[in-house]
């Protein structure tokens, strides 16, 4: 009996050092990018990872795969963070409107902000790529 148990004991020992938990990845992988988070939040899905955290004082949210690897990244932040080529032109081409706020959306290596703006009458979304050039994504008159 006694040897019975010291070999399941010795089992359990060997499988469980090479039992792998993809979180382990994930959590290296974060940690090495994002060495400076706070008010980190991770929610875990079937085949992906969420984790939402302030860095710098932006507020970020990245989707990580079982492996450890960046799907996508949304980053929340001042118009004054944009690209100097990207605010100079929206500014220049929307004079009479104000920049609210930035929605920095990145997937694999396509990058596009949604830049608010207002005007007088209405809050606009514009969908601008990493070149400046844009379109508007919703309109709404204001009430």
């Amino acid at each position: 009996m006694k040897k019975m148990i010291a070999l399941l004991s010795a089992c359990l020992i060997t499988a469980a050092s090479f039992a792998f938990d993809p979180n382990t990845k994930v959590l290296k992988a974060f940690s090495e990018t994002f060495s400076t988070a706070t008010n980190v939040k991770w929610q875990e899905y079937n085949d992906y990872y969420s984790v939402s955290f302030t860095s710098h004082g932006t507020l970020s949210r990245v989707r990580y795969d079982l492996d450890g690897n960046i799907l996508s990244s949304t980053r929340y932040y001042e118009p004054s963070q944009l690209p100097l080529n990207i605010l100079t032109r929206l500014k220049k081409e929307n004079p009479s409107r104000e920049l609210f706020g930035v929605t920095e959306i990145t997937i694999d290596e396509q990058m596009i902000y949604l830049v608010k703006m207002f005007d007088k009458k209405h809050w606009i979304t514009l969908s601008v790529d990493s070149d400046g050039n844009s379109y508007v994504y919703e309109k709404y008159k204001k009430i």
